[in-house]
């Protein structure tokens, strides 16, 4: 009995999702290490405007970083400081989960089938 269990789970499992495109699996453990490089993570997981995105932030704060430098804002410059690393490190944890994701079905492809 449980052996046709197993038979079962295995057909089902194999014709139900289908054989996934080794050409868009993602390696989560590089796309991190890409991601210390702001955008890159992003670039490597194909999402372009998102890694846009990502570095219009990262380069907003650091102009806002600048600026209250300047004019001796000490408390505005840290608060832009702490966006800038909450920026940065969301960035890291965004491409690491999206590479996990990469062999997940998009809705478009569940529609189609």
């Amino acid at each position: 009995m449980s052996k046709i269990f197993f038979i079962i789970c295995f057909i089902f499992t194999t014709f139900c999702y289908g054989i996934v495109d080794s050409t868009k699996v993602k390696d989560p453990q590089l796309a991190w290490k890409y991601a210390l490089a702001p955008g890159l993570g992003q670039i490597y997981n194909e999402q372009y405007i998102k890694s846009i995105l990502f570095l219009t932030a990262e380069g907003y704060s650091l102009y806002k970083i600048n600026q209250y430098s300047d004019s001796g804002a000490i408390g505005n410059r840290n608060t832009y400081v702490w966006w800038l690393f909450g920026i940065y490190i969301l960035s890291i944890i965004d491409a690491y989960v999206e590479a996990h994701l990469s062999t997940f079905p998009k809705k478009n492809e569940i529609e189609n089938k």
